[in-house]
């Protein structure tokens, strides 16, 4: 059987890093083709020097999709909406494509300006693309052409709280979650470089957070009708990979907590990437992985969801991988088996 040929745009970032890594090793796929305008001619391993297996390979300015079979978009949000129709016009029927940036994650164009503060360029490509967070509707991802890969916030909180949204709670879910350094991107400024994260933690954009209307879409759509709203306070941790999300909510008169930790073995059953842990979970237990760990508990009233992945596998290039395998029609395990570093 021939590998599939994959194409990424926009590589020399985190993500990009992680893409590459992950695709590497993967046993259905052959990496083509890479892009970055800003290495541009450069090995590969000029922006990721721990992958040597792909030392052959180097960034091209542009990318033609032609010969593809799969085609990551990993550029910076506002890039794919401006790029992608130009790709679309030289793409073969049936390309699959895989966008990791916000930018088709929402489908209403006038949201657009409200939360990432500029208008959508390509509307007209919103509703071909699929929300795709496998554990909650992995048909809809196996029958998509183009998927807008959720966001790394935006995975560990609809993990947590898809399957109360699910059971017709509502309310509001208050959350707050902490994120590390590596989410803000390989290009740093004085609030997000490491150093000045290092030994500190600071909220940002408090219930003003960019996720918070994928996030309710989403729950929305898994409860078939207007579910949780989401008050949101993001933290910047001083750690480089992963997310943290402490999620509380108001118990539903009758449901305690054999109920509620029941409707998350029932949502989670025969999920590979979702584990329930019996105690808090430990951030390092999932960094490196594509896994998201998920505790549950209740008393007087109130009810805690915590959730942990690391953002830039499961929140990101992992999650991307697990769709593109579903894409294929492969198992959506494949090549995302190994378990994480620790410690």
């Amino acid at each position: 059987m021939s590998k599939a040929s994959v194409g990424l745009w926009g590589g020399a970032g985190y993500t990009g890093g992680e893409l590459l890594r992950l695709l590497s090793a993967h046993p259905a796929v052959s990496v083509s083709a890479v892009a970055s305008r800003s290495h541009a001619g450069k090995p590969v391993t000029a922006a990721h020097p721990h992958l040597r297996a792909l030392s052959s390979l180097s960034f091209q300015e542009e990318l033609d999709p032609a010969a593809l079979d799969v085609l990551f978009l990993a550029g910076g949000h506002g890039e794919a909406m401006e790029r992608l129709p130009a790709l679309l016009n030289k793409a073969p029927k049936g390309l699959k494509v895989v966008d990791l940036s916000a930018d088709f994650r929402l489908k209403e164009a006038a949201l657009y300006p409200l939360w990432y503060c500029k208008p959508h360029t390509s509307p007209e490509l919103l509703a071909g693309f699929v929300y795709g967070l496998p554990e909650l509707d992995a048909a809809a991802v196996k029958a998509a052409d183009r998927v807008a890969n959720p966001g790394c916030f935006a995975t560990a909180v609809i993990l947590a709280l898809a399957p109360v949204a699910r059971a017709g709670w509502t309310g509001t879910a208050r959350v707050t979650a902490v994120t590390g350094s590596s989410g803000s991107g390989v290009n740093p400024s004085s609030t997000t470089h490491h150093p000045s994260r290092d030994g500190g933690m600071k909220a940002y954009k408090p219930l003003a957070h960019q996720h918070t209307p994928e996030v309710e879409a989403c729950l929305d759509r898994a409860a078939g009708k207007p579910s949780l709203r989401l008050s949101l306070v993001p933290v910047s941790g001083p750690f480089v990979r992963g997310i943290y999300a402490v999620c509380h909510l108001d118990l539903p008169p009758g449901v305690d907590e054999a109920a509620l930790k029941g409707l998350y073995r029932d949502a989670y059953a025969g999920k590979p990437f979702v584990r329930l842990v019996d105690a808090p979970p430990d951030l390092k237990a999932v960094a490196g992985s594509n896994h998201c760990d998920v505790f549950v508990a209740a008393k007087d009233g109130g009810a805690v969801v915590i959730s942990a992945l690391d953002n830039l596998v499961k929140g990101a290039a992992g999650q991307a991988v697990q769709n593109m395998n579903l894409m294929l029609d492969l198992a959506e395990t494949t090549g995302l088996e190994a378990a994480g570093a620790y410690p």
